[in-house]
């Protein structure tokens, strides 16, 4: 079985741990860093090349969609998800045309994307 190897993004520690607390379940997956911000998402998404970056929208320094535009730029981009609070037309149009692949809520985080983490995990998206 192929692991999905994740770089989780967001400036709230207590949404990390959350998170790291249910992907540790899944055999298939494997979280392969964390960032507090944009710039260290993308010098970590660089460093450690993995298969799908998990990104909040809105965090200090740089937010998730100057930095999904700049992930998107290096060499083999990996899968990027935009996570945010701001659930609006508005935002997920801004989160795509930055380079994101897909956009969850972040009141319906751990089931949307594990729906799109189980669906790359069989090949279904790319």
């Amino acid at each position: 079985m192929n692991t999905i190897t994740v770089l989780l993004v967001d400036d709230h520690e207590g949404f990390i741990n959350a998170a790291l607390r249910h992907f540790r379940k899944v055999d298939w997956l494997q979280v392969v860093g964390t960032a507090s911000n944009g710039l260290e998402a993308i010098e970590r998404s660089e460093a450690l090349r993995p298969a799908v970056v998990l990104m909040d929208l809105a965090m200090p320094e740089m937010g998730g969609l100057q930095a999904a535009r700049l992930i998107k730029a290096q060499d083999d981009p990996p899968y990027i998800v935009v996570a945010s609070h701001f659930d609006d037309a508005e935002h997920r149009e801004h989160a795509m045309r930055a380079g994101a692949d897909n956009f969850v809520s972040k009141l319906s985080y751990l089931q949307d994307v594990m729906a799109i983490l189980e669906s790359l995990h069989r090949g279904e998206a790319s």
